[in-house]
């Protein structure tokens, strides 16, 4: 390939990213409940929820999928990594700056297990909300379940499962998760 190939190629690259955002972005937030201004939305987000809201300057990456019937309430500067899920009974939140990594899965209910019946046909049970307060960080792949709240400045290290409350500023790794320490 010729240099002016190349060069053409490049832009025509840039032009064709640039229109999916804006037709991803413009696709996804006709189906929020509402929403901020400057969010950018990439390929392959599915929203199969109508409670939805996003406050401005989100970034949620390809693969996202929200949904449940419930609703999901996401802070401003916030960036869903790729392939991360977010299911709602009820109730979920993440504040603002709050960085999540790729394929985490945040989830505000459980199967019932009652012995005798057939756990598919068993209700959800709920413990609560999921909060995840501002400038909270989850490394990849965290599981984040039901009743749990992360507090302010929190940082839950890649592979976590959080199934109880992590305090404000407070680092927690492994299955479950546990505090190790604290950010300086």
């Amino acid at each position: 390939m010729s240099r002016l190939s190349v060069f053409f190629m490049k832009i025509v690259r840039r032009i064709r990213m640039r229109f999916s955002i804006w037709y991803n972005t413009t696709s996804f937030l006709s189906g929020l409940e509402s929403y901020g201004e400057g969010i950018r939305v990439r390929d392959g987000v599915s929203l199969w929820n109508d409670n939805v809201s996003v406050a401005s300057h989100a970034n949620i990456y390809q693969g996202v999928t929200l949904w449940g019937k419930g609703k999901i309430k996401i802070g401003s500067n916030t960036e869903i990594g790729i392939n991360t899920v977010i299911y709602s009974s009820r109730y979920v939140e993440i504040g603002n700056n709050t960085l999540i990594a790729a394929s985490c899965y945040i989830i505000d209910s459980n199967h019932g297990i009652e012995k005798g019946k057939l756990i598919r046909d068993q209700k959800s049970t709920v413990k609560g909300p999921v909060i995840i307060g501002e400038d909270v960080w989850l490394g990849a792949g965290v599981k984040v379940l039901s009743g749990v709240h992360i507090g302010n400045g929190a940082v839950i290290g890649a592979g976590a499962v959080v199934n109880s409350d992590i305090p404000e500023n407070a680092i927690a790794v492994g299955v479950p998760a546990r505090v190790i320490g604290f950010r300086n």
